[in-house]
């Protein structure tokens, strides 16, 4: 579960506070609102709008970087589904541009409080684009920075509740990712506090003014953890629903509703709304083509719950034709797997193994490697109850 928000966590932890120590005029903070409004809507053309009109009357302040990183990370994320290298690297240059900027900003203006969360916020991204890429010296430096930043803003202003956000991710997955720890241990001990960090994050959702939105989303995936103390998909269901309804063009919200709905059993509701979500693709300009893999998951996967593992055949090759033209995406190998393991289930162990040599064909940008390999060696048995797992990728 992890994995499947990891990109709303490096957008969310762009977004600043209105605690300025320079007091933007009313329209200025309203076209930054307006710019992060405008990520979280997946309406990039907006948020670049609004953000520029930011950066032609300040140009480095904290506002105007954080809502550029987040629109080039969230287009990365989002519109190229982490599988467009030329996007990545445009994604780079504009976080170590936001950092340089930042600290210009903080040489003029050594008590802002907006800085410290900010250039904080961006080494938090960086921390996890380097985690997500296995540089694990890295992430482990840019993390340190990052919390040290988030410290130094709550210190400037206690009531900085927007820091809560970055650190409570932090305690909770410093907590909770045993082989992430596994190999940072080797370089310096690293401690977590889950509870500590699940308390922050609801601070946030109480009382932030930008990172409410999204201390949900990551309470959304923590309580959707099978086999953890949090674990309650039922109130993760009620959070991504107020989120839907506040930011109805957005397709991703549509889809956590989705991944909420298979958690908490409904079956027949994921299947009605993935049909739904098939549908708009293409009719609706926010769900793009791109997202056609993530209909053909929800749809097989609710298939194989149900025991019907010839449907499930049916919807994960009707998704393999559909996904023919488009280039290898996560979502659509992980559809390949899918589609191998429903094979095997039906005994048809030759095409099984032939999906498994097919995903490991690519280079293991989204770590199925080594769950293909294993079922390489032996053949995918459903689990008792027809529990194929979580819905999303690994």
């Amino acid at each position: 579960m992890r994995k499947w928000l990891a990109g709303f966590i490096g957008a969310a932890l762009l977004a600043a506070p209105s605690y300025a120590e320079i007091q933007l005029p009313a329209e200025v903070m309203a076209q930054a609102r307006e710019g992060i409004n405008g990520v979280y809507s997946l309406d990039f053309d907006v948020a670049q709008q609004n953000i520029q009109k930011v950066f032609s009357q300040y140009p480095d302040h904290p506002f105007a970087h954080f809502g550029n990183a987040m629109i080039a990370w969230s287009r990365y994320e989002y519109e190229f589904e982490k599988s467009d290298e030329k996007q990545q690297k445009v994604f780079e240059q504009i976080l170590d541009d936001s950092i340089s900027g930042i600290k210009r900003w903080m040489k003029q203006h050594p008590d802002d409080p907006n800085a410290y969360m900010g250039i904080g916020a961006l080494y938090g991204l960086r921390a996890m684009f380097s985690m997500r890429n296995r540089s694990w010296i890295t992430a482990y430096f840019s993390g340190r920075k990052a919390i040290s930043n988030l410290e130094k803003s709550l210190e400037l202003d206690p009531t900085y509740y927007d820091a809560y956000f970055g650190l409570g991710i932090y305690q909770y997955y410093a907590g909770t990712l045993p082989s992430v720890i596994k190999i940072l241990a080797k370089i310096v001990a690293i401690k977590g506090n889950p509870d500590e960090g699940v308390k922050q994050l609801n601070l946030s959702r109480e009382k932030a003014m930008f990172t409410a939105d999204s201390s949900k989303l990551i309470l959304i995936e923590i309580q959707n953890v099978r086999g953890s103390k949090y674990y309650n998909p039922q109130k993760s269901l009620e959070y991504i629903r107020q989120l839907r309804a506040k930011y109805p063009k957005n397709p991703l919200m549509h889809y956590v509703e989705i991944i909420c709905l298979y958690e908490t059993g409904n079956l027949d509701e994921v299947t009605r709304q993935a049909n739904q979500f098939l549908e708009l693709i293409g009719k609706d300009p926010f769900y793009k083509d791109i997202y056609i893999s993530r209909a053909y998951t929800a749809l097989g996967t609710a298939a194989m719950a149900r025991g019907d593992i010839l449907g499930a055949r049916a919807v994960f090759e009707q998704g393999k034709l559909a996904l023919k033209d488009q280039a290898v995406s996560r979502w659509g190998l992980w559809n390949e797997l899918r589609l191998g393991q429903v094979y095997d289930l039906l005994g048809e162990r030759d095409l099984a193994v032939k999906q498994y040599k097919y995903v490991l064909s690519f280079k293991d940008k989204w770590g199925f490697d080594d769950l293909a390999k294993s079922l390489l060696k032996k053949p995918y048995v459903l689990p008792e109850g027809n529990d194929p797992g979580p819905l999303p990728p690994l």
